[in-house]
């Protein structure tokens, strides 16, 4: 997770582009094993216990390994001993940017240092205080933004940088996020969230976005952007507000209710407050986050 946030770090201090931020995270991509793959080449796991785990991800919000030792592929210490084979991700993107020529050693060692001290973070992989170390990453990505940003968005945007991860890949970097009035959507997906937390989170992306976008979440290849590329948007964007009321309600004891997503082509979203637009940029284009409180 923290590689997303050490990406945006870099760019805040200009030591590297966001091009060469994304090729780094690309070429990682490429070479980093997921744990499910690790569970599968180490004999503890077969194909298909990996596809019916992946598939209560959908349902869950909960990770991989959680998952596997809750359906008794697993145990906790075989979980313990393919996570400890994982390389941590933020160091292959620096090694990356390293060895692209971006930054020098010297200069990625005194990144890591700075921008662990900065976001307080004790570690910046698979610890205890994961959970609590993000929540920090976003209230410091946003600390421009919001003076002081609300609970349940940290919560919801945690998910949300959770859901890409899980269902569309970690080779994204956030953007600075703004704060608007007005803005002119492309391909959009929207949605109403109501309850003592009253939200509209909106997804828009072009064309040619949203035909990736869509063909990573199903893992189909899709050509052109029809109707089964906007319903599997919908599918990502209601699954995710789904977890997110899910999570409330379970931790907060709290009721939300979902309306229906709807596609906004081509419309001007507008308020009288302001709508926060967070720019999360893929190797495939942009995503455009909105949320209007």
């Amino acid at each position: 997770m923290y590689a997303q946030f050490f990406g945006n770090y870099l760019l805040s201090k200009r030591a590297v582009t966001a091009e060469q931020v994304i090729q780094a995270m690309e070429e990682q991509h490429i070479r980093h094993l997921k744990l499910g793959t690790l569970a599968i080449h180490a004999g503890y796991m077969n194909t298909e216990q990996v596809d019916d785990i992946l598939i209560r991800q959908t349902q869950k919000n909960k990770r991989f390994g959680e998952l596997a030792v809750e359906a008794g592929y697993l145990t906790k210490e075989q979980v313990e001993i393919l996570l400890n084979q994982q390389i941590p991700i933020y160091l292959l993107i620096g090694q990356r940017l390293v060895e692209n020529g971006a930054l020098t050693e010297a200069e990625l060692d005194r990144f890591i240092i700075s921008y662990q001290q900065e976001n307080e973070l004790s570690q910046l992989d698979k610890t205890s205080l994961q959970q609590e170390n993000l929540h920090t990453l976003i209230r410091n990505l946003f600390l421009i933004t919001f003076a002081d940003i609300p609970d349940y968005l940290i919560k919801y945007l945690s998910l949300l940088f959770n859901n890409l991860i899980r269902f569309i890949g970690e080779d994204f970097m956030p953007l600075n996020p703004i704060l608007c009035r007005e803005y002119v959507t492309n391909q959009c997906y929207g949605q109403i969230t109501n309850g003592q937390y009253s939200l509209t989170s909106y997804l828009d992306m072009d064309e040619d976005a949203s035909v990736a976008f869509a063909s990573r979440y199903t893992k189909e290849e899709f050509r052109e952007c029809n109707e089964y590329v906007r319903a599997s948007i919908e599918d990502f964007l209601n699954i995710h507000n789904g977890l997110f009321t899910v999570n409330i309600s379970n931790e907060d004891s709290i009721e939300l209710q979902l309306n229906p997503p709807v596609n906004l082509e081509n419309t001007m979203i507008s308020s009288t407050s302001n709508i926060l637009h967070l720019p999360i940029i893929y190797p495939f284009g942009k995503l455009n986050i909105l949320i209007k409180l």
